[in-house]
C-alpha cells in the first residue's frame, strides 16, 4: 500500500478536510525516550546482554545483542508484543534513537522479524540460568541501596494462566482453566512490586509444582545477602504443600498460606460458625469471627498454626483458613496482612498479563518462551521506574496500560541536522507536565528501583 495515499474520509466541516499519511519522519511512540532514560539509570538491558553468549560470526553481525535486547524490550513496553511488529518498527525514528541508530529514512534499519525470531530461538539453558540470576542480583543491589533498609521483606508468589494456541513444547490442557496453556509462576516483592522470579511451567502443573527448588535457592541467596532482614512468603492455598512449608521452615522463612478446608478443620471451626450464625441473625449484618488452632495433617511431621475465619453471609457460611508460623492476633494477621496479597500479587500479574502481554508465548521451544518471559520482566521493570518517577502526579498509581497511553504513545516529529537530532512533541499534549517531571526526575534520580 502506498503509505502516502489520501484517506477516503468524507464528513461535513467548515472547510474540506484532507487526511493523508505524512512524508515527515513521525513516530507514535516518542515516550520511549523516557524508557531509554530509565534504562540508562537501571542498566537492565546492559545487564541482560552480559548474560548472553554471542556465537554469531562477528564479521556478519549487524545488530549487537544489546541492540536486539533494547529493540525487543522497548517494543514490548510500547505494546508491540509480537516479533512480527519489528518489520515495521525497524523504520521508526524513535525506535532507532533509543536503540542508538541514526534515524535516517531507509538507512540504519533495526532488526527484522526473522532476525528477532532466530535470536529468540537460539537461547540456551545456561543463558536462561544466567538471566534468572541477574534479576535476583539486581533486586538485592537495589534493596541494599535504599537509604533505610526495611527490617522485613514480604514476598508474594502466585501462578497465572497463559493460554496457548499452537504446538508449543509443554503446552498442555489444564482441567481447572479448561484450556491449553502454560502455567507461569511469579515471585514479587510486595512493597515495590519488583518481579524477582518469573518462571515458566508446563500447562498441567499444580499451582505449587516445581517451585520448591527455586524457592530454596531464592531463600539461600536472599538470606546470604540480607541476613538482618526478616523474609515472609505469602501465597494462596495452592502453595501450601508440605515440601514448600518444610523449605520455608528449614530456611528460617516466615510464611502465611491459604489452606483448604477438610473434615478435621470443619469440626474445629463448627463452634465458631455457630456463633457467627447467631450473631448474623441477631444483627442481620455480615458476621466475622476469628480464632486459631494447632493442627497436623497426615503429611506433616509436626502441628502447625491454623488461623480460622468464621464468616456468615446472607448466602450462608464462608469459612477460611490460613497456615502460618507468624505470631499475632488471628484477625490482625488475616485482615491486615494476608488479604493484602490481593493487591500486591494479583495486580502485578494482571499488569504483566494484560499490560505487558507476557502471556504471548507463541514460540515452539519452551526455552524460547521462558526467554520471552524474561524480556517482559525487563520491560515491566523499566515501566516501574517510569511510575516511580511519576510520584506526586496523577500517574503515580497508573497501571501499565495507563502509563503507555499517556507517556509512551506520544506523536513526535524527528528532524536531523548536522549537529543534532530534534524531536518535536505536540504543543497541546495533555500530559506535558507529567512528561516533563518524569524526564527531569529520571535525569536526576539514582539507579535504584526502590526509593
Amino acid at each position: 500500500m502506498d503509505c502516502f495515499t489520501k484517506l477516503p474520509l468524507n464528513f461535513p466541516s467548515v472547510k474540506p478536510v484532507e487526511v493523508k499519511f505524512s512524508s515527515f519522519d513521525l513516530s507514535a511512540d516518542a515516550g520511549l525516550l523516557l524508557l531509554r532514560q530509565a534504562e540508562e539509570k537501571t542498566q537492565v538491558c546492559q545487564g541482560l546482554a552480559n548474560c548472553l553468549i554471542d556465537n554469531r560470526e562477528q564479521k556478519k553481525v549487524k545488530h549487537s545483542l544489546l541492540r536486539l535486547l533494547r529493540q525487543r524490550i522497548y517494543q514490548i513496553a510500547a505494546g508491540y508484543e509480537d516479533a512480527n511488529d519489528s518489520n515495521n518498527l525497524r523504520h521508526d525514528p524513535i525506535f532507532k534513537i533509543v536503540c542508538d541508530k541514526i534515524p535516517k529514512t531507509g538507512e540504519e534499519l533495526l532488526a527484522s522479524q526473522p532476525t528477532m525470531s532466530r535470536w529468540e530461538n537460539q537461547i540456551t539453558s545456561k543463558e536462561i540460568k544466567a538471566l534468572r540470576n541477574f534479576f535476583i542480583e539486581e533486586f538485592i543491589n537495589n534493596y541494599k541501596a535504599q537509604d533505610k533498609m526495611p527490617e522485613r521483606m514480604v514476598l508474594d508468589i502466585d501462578g497465572w494462566d497463559a493460554e496457548t494456541h499452537g504446538n508449543q513444547q509443554l503446552s498442555f490442557f489444564n482441567g481447572y482453566y479448561e484450556q491449553d496453556m502454560y502455567f507461569p509462576v511469579l515471585v514479587n516483592e510486595a512493597e515495590s512490586g519488583y518481579p524477582l522470579l518469573l518462571q515458566l511451567r508446563a500447562g498441567n502443573s499444580h499451582p505449587g509444582k516445581g517451585v520448591t527448588g527455586l524457592l530454596r535457592w531464592l531463600f539461600w541467596r536472599l538470606k546470604k545477602a540480607l541476613p538482618e532482614v526478616e523474609i515472609i512468603l505469602r501465597a494462596d492455598g495452592g502453595f501450601a504443600l508440605p515440601e514448600i512449608l518444610n523449605t520455608c521452615e528449614r530456611s528460617q522463612i516466615k510464611y502465611a498460606f491459604g489452606f483448604s478446608n477438610n473434615a478435621v478443620l470443619k469440626r474445629k471451626i463448627n463452634y465458631l460458625l455457630d456463633q457467627a450464625r447467631l450473631q448474623y441473625y441477631r444483627t442481620q449484618q455480615k458476621s466475622r469471627l476469628f480464632d486459631d488452632v494447632y493442627y497436623a495433617a497426615q503429611t506433616w511431621k509436626q502441628p502447625r498454626r491454623i488461623i480460622m475465619k468464621a464468616e456468615w453471609l446472607p448466602l450462608g457460611a464462608n469459612p477460611r483458613f490460613i497456615v502460618t508460623n507468624l505470631s499475632g492476633e488471628p484477625q490482625e494477621l488475616y485482615d491486615n496482612f494476608y488479604v493484602q496479597r490481593g493487591a500486591t500479587s494479583e495486580h502485578p500479574i494482571k499488569e504483566l498479563k494484560l499490560g505487558i502481554k507476557a502471556d504471548r508465548l507463541s514460540c515452539e521451544k519452551f526455552m524460547a518462551n521462558q526467554f520471552r518471559l524474561f524480556l517482559s520482566q525487563a520491560a515491566y521493570l523499566l515501566l516501574l521506574k517510569i511510575r516511580q518517577a511519576a510520584q506526586g502526579t496523577q500517574l503515580e498509581k497508573a497501571q501499565v496500560p495507563r502509563l503507555r497511553e499517556t507517556v509512551i504513545k506520544i506523536v513526535a516529529k524527528v528532524s536531523i541536522s548536522v549537529s543534532q537530532v530534534l524531536v518535536e512533541l505536540a504543543t497541546h499534549c495533555p500530559f506535558a507536565r507529567e512528561i516533563y517531571l518524569i524526564a527531569e526526575r529520571l535525569s536526576q534520580s539514582s539507579s535504584v528501583i526502590f526509593q
